[in-house]
């Protein structure tokens, strides 16, 4: 079977760190070409990976890619995106896959127009413990769901980047709840299995120079009486763990460190003989999972992890947020 023919827009250091090794590994994939507003740069990375193009506009993949990874700041996303779903071509496109809801339906609305697919690459969604989680909570080992926390982030001088667009809500759209609490939140609602119906939330810029929210507290309920609590910050160190509790039992794992999940199931024969169990798993790339997971569902025509219904969800959580601080209330 040949292989797809994939492009990358946007070379900053999700790319170059992640995403772009774990493409180069996927044997589904031939990475064709490298896209980067400084052509200089888009060509020195791929040189160094072994890829023959290099070009400073996405128009140019057009025709010669199946795929694009579009990783580029925020608020580029909804045009680059759409123009290359209506060229047919497939996109995975980092998170957040628009910084509003307006945006978000506007790229799936692009999709369906061009015959392409879109997926948004939440990569916590295929780490061995948050997978495992997910089976967990589906199988009813926990009961009904009651509450979610998490806690994600850290001092923002430790964040790997190439560019300093988080700080500008031209090109960033929001802040830490944009680039790090979007990853719980996705989280949260994917385990609920439903988007939620009251929201909370709580924004403040505590460093200056800072155009949006350095820190976040968001609060969610949702039907049958679910709640969850999800912290993100740019400026304090924070647990980057989540925390399932359930009318049966709780989970618990590290959003990083993703190869043990902590559970306590009073179904569980073990868990009643012996306690809390921690359940270590293969140790795996979630990049490579993710990757493999885009490309075998095109080929198959199988529904994504990552659903659109799910990511307008989540938009619209941002939304609220958002529009709770314009409107001057919480």
């Amino acid at each position: 079977m040949s292989r797809l023919r994939l492009g990358v827009v946007g070379c900053g250091a999700i790319v170059t760190l992640h995403q772009l090794p774990a493409l180069l590994r996927c044997p589904a994939l031939e990475v064709v070409a490298m896209v980067d507003r400084d052509i200089e740069w888009a060509t020195s990375v791929a040189r160094g990976a072994g890829v023959n193009a290099a070009f400073s506009d996405h128009r140019a993949l057009f025709g010669k890619v199946d795929i694009a990874l579009v990783a580029t700041p925020n608020s580029t996303h909804v045009d680059i995106v759409c123009e290359l779903l209506e060229q047919g071509i497939h996109v995975l496109c980092e998170k957040p896959l628009g910084t509003s809801r307006t945006e978000v339906e506007r790229m799936l609305e692009a999709a369906d127009r061009g015959g392409a697919r879109l997926m948004t690459a939440h990569c916590l969604r295929f780490a061995p413990s948050l997978a495992m989680l997910k089976e967990v909570v589906a199988s009813g080992w926990l009961g009904s769901l009651l509450e979610v926390t998490a806690t994600i982030g850290g001092p923002y001088a430790g964040v790997a980047r190439r560019t300093d667009f988080r700080r500008q809500r031209a090109l960033s759209g929001g802040g830490v709840l944009m680039d790090l609490g979007i990853h719980v939140l996705d989280l949260t609602v994917w385990l609920a299995g439903s988007a939620p119906e009251d929201v909370g939330y709580i924004g403040s810029a505590k460093e200056p120079g800072w155009e949006v929210e350095t820190d976040a507290e968001v609060t969610l309920r949702f039907g049958g009486g679910m709640r969850a609590s999800l912290i993100s910050s740019f400026t304090m160190p924070m647990g980057n763990s989540l925390s399932v509790r359930g009318t049966r039992g709780w989970a618990r794992t590290s959003l990083y460190e993703t190869t043990l999940l902590t559970v306590h199931a009073e179904g569980s024969q073990i868990c009643r003989r012996a306690g809390l169990q921690h359940l270590p798993l293969e140790p795996y790339d979630m990049y490579d999972a993710q990757i493999a997971h885009f490309c075998d569902a095109l080929r198959t025509g199988a529904p994504f992890r990552v659903s659109g219904e799910e990511v307008r969800a989540t938009a619209s959580v941002v939304d609220q947020c958002y529009a709770s601080i314009e409107g001057g209330s919480v």
